[in-house]
């Protein structure tokens, strides 16, 4: 497995964007998810739902305590939001353009500006773009456990939204048991029972907004916005080059995909200020995941 330098940290991937204190890089990820049939709230009909990911990463280091973070990020989900409407296609594409500074012995920081275009992209104009970015300090213990404590904020469809992380990496002295935790936003414990191979439980919550270029009816100014909370158990494979491979299968909770055109005040994890919005389209039950994956990964020089 190819080895870089130890001042390549590691990246923050919000809702994509990955942020650990592990020994190891993954340059480029992708993966695909579908579910089992999904039934509409007191309709009888249903939906299935097709996400795809794609995830590149390119560090560029300048000198032992600053290095420069690039990367694009995409996401795409197609399905049927709205009963009443045909399959749609909802895309992000994410620029990710940062630095990485080590301030101290114990700590370092990752800063992000996150531009993104978020639509059908039936066509593209200034609704479809957005404008986040990240702070996330990392205060290390050891080369076994550090903690993080961050902070997200994006101008999403709905109204500015706002979100305080706070995290821990933890890795056994034998290099068996793994624990990757950025609350409110995603957890990963596993397991590797032979050099090469884990298996893991891991959790991934997500806000989206997606502006829709095509409105039904008299709608204006119509978006969907995603909120996911899926709960996975996979099995890892490694081989020598680098090269990945994860099957996951787990089950989303509490998932939808709703059509407003209002917004809300301000937005917090769970909390939505002067949200007076009127849901335009149904609800949709959860369902049974497969998720595959597959991933390059690069360790570092310890």
């Amino acid at each position: 497995m190819q080895k870089v330098k130890l001042q390549i940290l590691l990246l923050f991937t919000l809702v994509g964007f990955n942020l650990s204190a592990q020994e190891y890089l993954d340059l480029i990820k992708l993966d695909i998810a579908t579910g089992t049939l999904s039934q509409f709230d007191t309709l009888n009909i249903e939906t299935r739902l097709i996400e795809t990911n794609a995830d590149v990463t390119v560090p560029i280091v300048v000198n032992e305590r600053f290095t420069i973070l690039t990367g694009l990020t995409y996401e795409g989900t197609q399905g049927n939001f709205n009963p009443l409407r045909k399959t749609e296609t909802l895309t992000g594409l994410t620029l990710k353009l940062g630095v990485n500074i080590t301030h101290s012995e114990k700590w370092s920081g990752t800063y992000l500006v996150l531009p993104k275009l978020s639509s059908d992209l039936k066509v593209v104009n200034e609704k479809d773009a957005q404008f986040g970015a990240v702070a996330l300090l990392k205060y290390a213990i050891s080369s076994h456990l550090n903690y993080k404590f961050g902070v997200y904020a994006n101008s999403e469809l709905f109204g500015p939204f706002v979100v305080p992380m706070f995290g821990v990496y933890y890795l056994s002295p034998n290099d068996k048991i793994e624990a990757k935790i950025l609350l409110p936003l995603a957890a990963d414990l596993n397991y590797s029972f032979q050099k090469n191979m884990r298996v893991g439980l891991n959790f991934k919550g997500q806000i989206r907004s997606y502006n829709s270029n095509t409105p039904f009816q008299n709608e204006t100014d119509r978006y969907i916005t995603r909120s996911t909370n899926d709960l996975y158990s996979y099995f890892q494979y490694a081989i020598k080059n680098g090269i990945n491979f994860q099957v996951g299968l787990g089950r989303s909770l509490g998932r939808s995909y709703r059509a407003y055109n209002e917004k809300v005040g301000f937005g917090l994890p769970l909390v939505y200020l002067n949200d007076k919005r009127t849901q335009l389209n149904h609800d949709f039950s959860d369902s049974w995941l497969l998720k595959l994956s597959m991933f390059y990964r690069i360790a570092l020089d310890k």
